[in-house]
């Protein structure tokens, strides 16, 4: 059986070999639009960083139940997921307050998660109620308010934006059960099962998110149109635009112009 190093050590192999993909498809996209791209390796490259870390025991702490906790893991997941969950607002056309809001919601549900690890007692139950609200609120969210808006944009976007949300959704409740029979949980997994579902729900959730945002070119460049015209919800929310009226400002328009 593979250790606990081991694994993590593979993990980094897998996702590294992941990155350099996603780069060199990055590569062949259209000068001008690669940096939209980019997300999908940079997920992938702080995931890979993370694990060599955890192989090396970096960062690496013990919870007052006695049990091993990786911190690089914590704070891919701090970064990462917020860009993922960035990308599909912005997909979606989001508003600033619901792409603020996404986002806080993202940190507060990662900071629960982690938090409770750390805690005794009554406090384990109040970080577990965070964590249940702060999920369900992020779910809300995304699947009714930012879905809503989705639907103003085109179909390739409303399209990519479904399967991103999907994806990220599943994944999540698939992440929030393995946290909860994990060995720092109520400990139904030992350290190999544990390690090993948890490595295959990142490498799933990093590459599954790479390969929708890579293979959706048509969305991609609706949207990458609408943020450089200027016309997305960052320039048009909540504002009010005034244009100068055509022809000479200072005509007095009730006067006809002579013949």
């Amino acid at each position: 059986m593979i250790g606990e190093l081991e694994m993590y050590r593979l993990s980094s192999y897998v996702t590294a070999v992941a990155t350099l993909a996603f780069l060199g498809w990055v590569a062949k996209k259209p000068a001008g639009t690669r940096r939209y791209f980019l997300p999908a390796p940079i997920v992938c490259g702080t995931l890979s960083l993370a694990y060599f870390g955890m192989s090396l025991e970096l960062l690496r702490v013990t919870t007052p139940n006695g049990q091993p906790l990786p911190m690089t893991r914590y704070v891919d997941y701090f970064v990462a997921t917020t860009i993922m969950i960035a990308v599909a607002g912005k997909v979606a056309d989001a508003t600033r307050r619901q792409l603020a809001t996404l986002i806080a919601l993202t940190i507060g549900w990662i900071g629960f998660s982690l938090g409770r690890y750390f805690l005794t007692g009554a406090a384990v139950l109040a970080a577990n109620l965070g964590t249940a609200v702060a999920l369900a609120a992020l779910l809300y969210v995304m699947i009714w308010p930012v879905t809503k808006r989705s639907g103003e944009t085109s179909g390739e976007r409303v399209l990519l934006y479904g399967k991103l949300r999907n994806l990220i959704i599943l994944l999540w409740i698939a992440y929030l059960v393995i946290g909860v029979i994990s060995r720092q949980g109520i400990g139904l997994l030992d350290a190999f099962g544990g390690v090993f579902a948890g490595a295959y729900l990142d490498i799933a959730t990093r590459i599954g998110f790479g390969l929708l945002l890579l293979r959706g070119s048509d969305a991609m460049a609706n949207l990458i149109d609408d943020v450089e015209s200027n016309g997305g919800s960052d320039e048009s929310d909540g504002e009010v635009t005034f244009t100068e009226p055509s022809g000479d400002s200072d005509a007095d328009p009730d006067i006809e112009p002579a013949d």
